[in-house]
Formats: C-alpha cells, structure tokens, sequence
C-alpha cells in the first residue's frame, strides 16, 4: 500500500464551501452532496478509500470521475445504499453502532464526514476503526460545531429545537465545539496532522448576492479572528498515533 503525503499546519480553506444536503423520505433522512472540505484533503496518492456515512455516494462518484481508484461506503439506510450502490465500488449496509470493521481489507484513506456525531459511542467506532488502517493511511474527519454563533444566539434565548437537519439534527446524539472535537480523536489514539475550519458569517443569500466576493473573504477573516464562535464545522485529517 502506497503511503500518503501528508500537508501539515492549520488554516481555513479559502474556497471550499459545505455542501452536504438532506431531504426527509417518510421518517428518513437522505443524505447527500459533497464535504468540499473533506474533498480536498484526500491525498492524492490514496488508491483504496472507504467513506463511513457515504450518504448517496456523490463524494465517491465525484471521485472516480476524477481518478482510477477503490472506493466502498458504509450507510445504515438501504435507500441510500441503493443509489450508492450504482456509483461506488462496493456498498455495505450496516449499523455502525455494532460493525466491526473486520472483513473489509485495508484503506489508503478512510471518510468520516458529519456521521461521528449521529453514533452512541463515537470514540469505540473510532477504536474499531483502526482495524482497515495501515500505519501510513489517514481518516478526514468533519464534525458540525454546536457552537457556531447563531446556534448560539438561539441558546441565548432559551431555544434548544431539534430539525430534520442540521446543528442540532434530531438523529444527533453527540455534540462538540472547538476543543471537544479534536479531544475526540486524540483520545482515540489519533495524532491530528492537519486542521481546518469553515464558516458562512453572511448566510443570508440575498446579501452574499449583493456583495460577491467579498463574502467568502469576511467569513475567513471571521473565521480566523475566532474559530470557535464563526466556525460552522472543524475538518481533521489524521492518523494512528505511532508508539513513542
């Protein structure tokens, strides 16, 4: 297995934008879209990649597109893996609350975006994980910032509202900030090789309409000026903790 070349430091990516969508089937939630900031941090030397929460499949669809390579998604749901089944090398429909992650073989990369939060014990499934790992591969982490600033404003007014999607997703059983999210994979046994941070200050459409591409610079400089209140998810490209 090819190792992976790893960029290091932390930032905010200047031009990616979230773009994870979910649509509402009865009492189930699809989800779809591509992470663009999870996208751009898959190494380009990764052959073998699994997504964990693939949704639909379009990250791995996008993907292939783009280049020859292995990539299996994991989902819960059997509509979802249905339509990932026709755009990815291999589907597997599983409650990942109990898999173990045995039977797969081993990944250059491994995606886990937004779905951390939705598992009752997040940090076992992260444990169980390092069973696809080789010592040189990567996970890319993305998880949603409970404390963004305007879920915050909402907290502010006494408001603590479950939705079909978003912050506070009523199939979210877990919830972390800044600190928390990274605490989460450090005690896993995962040392953190690159961070990233994205936030939409100027949300409102008919505004960022208005005022073009000064938008997307406000919400770096915000983003930078205090990540933990403008940041909307944190991004973590890590691997297994090698042994001192």
């Amino acid at each position: 297995m090819p190792s992976s070349r790893i960029p290091s430091g932390e930032g905010v990516l200047q031009s990616a934008t979230l773009a994870r969508r979910s649509s509402v089937e009865g009492d189930l939630t699809i989800y779809e879209g591509v992470n663009e900031q999870v996208f751009s941090l898959i190494p380009m030397s990764a052959n073998r990649i699994l997504d964990v929460g693939c949704g639909t499949g379009d990250l791995g669809e996008r993907l292939r597109k783009q280049r020859d390579c292995f990539i299996a998604g994991i989902t819960y749901s059997e509509q979802e893996a249905e339509i990932a089944s026709r755009r990815l090398s291999q589907v597997i429909c599983t409650n990942l609350n109990q898999y173990g992650f045995e039977d797969l073989g081993k990944f250059d990369c491994v995606i886990l975006s937004h779905v951390l939060e939705h598992l009752y014990r997040p940090e076992e499934v992260l444990a169980r994980l390092k069973n696809v790992l080789e010592p040189a591969s990567v996970i890319i982490v993305a998880l949603p910032n409970v404390l963004w600033w305007r879920q915050r404003l909402e907290f502010l007014a006494g408001k603590w509202r479950y939705r079909d999607c978003g912050l506070l997703d009523r199939t979210h059983y877990r919830f972390y900030d800044r600190t928390s999210s990274r605490q989460l994979l450090e005690q896993a046994g995962y040392e953190v090789l690159r961070s990233a941070r994205w936030g939409n200050f100027l949300n409102i459409e008919k505004i960022r309409k208005v005022i073009g591409p000064v938008a997307p610079a406000v919400d770096n400089v915000l983003t930078n000026l205090a990540p933990g209140l403008f940041s909307f998810q944190f991004v973590y490209l890590a691997r297994m903790r090698r042994a001192s």
